[in-house]
């Protein structure tokens, strides 16, 4: 929930830029950050498209605990938890991920356009998630499966690309041939 709250921190920042379009407020995410893009988005209308790279349909329930622990085990082990007393309560962190859940959000978009990016080889997250999530995402909504795409998408030039060039024509800034 602690990304959720920075996000929603950063995309208030910016939307009170005097410099930025605020008709043109997009959010970008890979895997956690995409899911924690999906539910900011369902909450927040001033964002006006979405997304979502690598992203996880749902992470665990509750009943999974033995999952949870061996996720917080990789989280320290990978580095993106260093604080030995974070979470204070593994419950709560757990309900958190439970919250969060981007089939629990993602409909909540449209009418905002969507775009799930997703690595055909995604060693960490399969790419039936991208698809779930497809099917449930309201219209209207575009999907591409990066053939040789791996889940760190931000370094495949492909998958950057299509996401630019989608951005580009959701936002009116396509160029002309």
């Amino acid at each position: 929930m602690g990304w959720t709250r920075d996000l929603k921190a950063a995309t208030d920042y910016l939307y009170d830029l005097d410099k930025i379009d605020r008709s043109r407020l997009s959010l970008m995410g890979f895997s956690g950050g995409a899911a924690t893009v999906i539910y900011c988005a369902a909450r927040d209308q001033r964002v006006s498209s979405v997304v979502s790279c690598a992203c996880p349909a749902r992470f665990f329930d509750i009943s999974e605990f033995s999952m949870i622990e061996e996720f917080l085990g990789n989280c320290r082990q990978v580095g993106i938890i260093r604080d030995s007393d974070f979470p204070p309560s593994v419950e709560e962190w757990a309900q958190g991920f439970a919250e969060v859940s981007p089939l629990n959000w993602i409909d909540r978009i449209a009418p905002r356009p969507i775009f799930i990016v997703h690595g055909a080889n995604d060693e960490t997250i399969n790419p039936s998630h991208a698809q779930r999530l497809y099917e449930k995402a309201g219209k209207p909504k575009d999907i591409a499966i990066i053939e040789g795409g791996v889940h760190k998408l931000r370094l495949s030039e492909a998958a950057v690309d299509a996401a630019l060039s989608w951005l580009k024509k959701v936002n009116g800034l396509a160029e002309s041939s």
